[in-house]
């Protein structure tokens, strides 16, 4: 090897250790991993609206957002129309042995004091209890009766036209004309949970349009009424033909049924139960159903 060659060898070497260091800097895998990284600082992301429209759908997003929202101002559903009933007295004045001789000391089954009429309150404060408005036939049909030189049998036709003034001008959806029976006690009388209760009997007249409509009512409300306290209903009486009504009126109305409610033998407390017992059997059938 010549001077000359030696020497560029010795100059090329010195370079290469020269340069080294500084190649070796640049290269990724000889960085020291002891060197920390500083993170980015936690900063919230803003994204600018790049035009008109995006900065509306921007504007509308803050209008959605729980900030910008303002509590809920709908309005209250509307409150359904209460269940109303109507009651009516067509003998007004049949009574109950024992309330009649608590009161005057006599034995009587009819009475133009102490009568089925004045239970009228009774039954407006349980039908309320289980959510029913109450209206009564204000008319003691049988004190009319007397007046105008009526009979017995007249009764139906007398209260006729007080209960269709009545239905014209408002709408019930049920209407009930309350009657004592004349049965003795053994047969309008039953017991449960150790207590006695007035029974019932349904009557529905079959000489009418109405008829199918007002025996569904009161087969409903019968059978609602055993499913509260067994045999307190004796069930539906359909009548027709020679010696009876055959519409109790019933023809004015489709909701319209005839309740015996009890009999002459009877007590306060056993119709009281029983006028509960009603109350709870239409709220059960009917209120229940005409809200769903």
């Amino acid at each position: 090897m010549t001077l000359l060659k030696k020497l560029q060898w010795s100059i090329g070497l010195l370079l290469f250790f020269f340069v080294l260091p500084v190649i070796a800097g640049q290269l990724p895998f000889n960085k020291q991993a002891s060197t920390p990284i500083k993170q980015p600082e936690d900063k919230q992301v803003v994204f600018a609206a790049t035009n008109l429209e995006e900065e509306s759908e921007l504007e509308k997003t803050k209008e959605q957002t729980p900030e910008s929202t303002p509590e809920s101002t709908s309005e209250p559903t509307k409150e359904q129309d209460p269940f109303k009933v109507l009651l009516l007295f067509t003998h007004s004045q049949e009574a109950y042995q024992p309330m009649v001789k608590a009161v005057s000391g006599k034995v009587a089954v009819y009475d133009d004091k102490t009568n089925i009429y004045n239970l009228q309150d009774a039954i407006s404060k349980h039908f309320s209890m289980n959510g029913i408005q109450t209206d009564v036939l204000d008319v003691d049909v049988m004190k009319v009766m007397k007046s105008e030189g009526k009979t017995f049998p007249q009764a139906y036709n007398t209260v006729r036209p007080y209960l269709s003034s009545r239905l014209q001008e408002q709408s019930y959806n049920l209407i009930i004309d309350l009657h004592r029976d004349s049965a003795k006690r053994d047969a309008t009388t039953t017991m449960y949970n150790n207590q006695s209760y007035a029974r019932i009997a349904i009557v529905v007249g079959a000489e009418h349009k109405n008829y199918r409509w007002n025996t569904a009512y009161a087969e409903s409300l019968s059978a609602a009424m055993n499913d509260i306290v067994p045999k307190v209903s004796r069930g539906v009486i359909s009548k027709s033909g020679d010696n009876v009504d055959g519409r109790y009126n019933q023809d004015l109305a489709k909701e319209m049924i005839l309740i015996e409610l009890g009999g002459i033998d009877n007590t306060e407390d056993e119709l009281n139960r029983t006028i509960a017992v009603i109350g709870k059997a239409i709220a059960k059938t009917f209120v229940t159903e005409s809200k769903s």
